[in-house]
């Protein structure tokens, strides 16, 4: 579990760094739930993206 910060930006700047180190090593699964507030938009957004299927080019 992590804790959630109150404010957006930190927030977004814990989840996008919380997600790239995963991604750096190799993590297969992460369970998340979306933000339920509305002004949240963007960071459900990338939270959906992440979840999407990968290509490798």
């Amino acid at each position: 579990m992590v804790a959630i910060p109150a404010s957006r930006d930190a927030y977004a700047r814990g989840l996008y760094g919380f997600l790239r180190g995963l991604d750096q090593k190799g993590c297969d699964v992460l369970v998340a739930s979306l933000p339920a507030e509305e002004g949240w938009e963007a960071i459900a957004n990338r939270l959906r993206r992440a979840a999407g299927p990968r290509t490798t080019v």
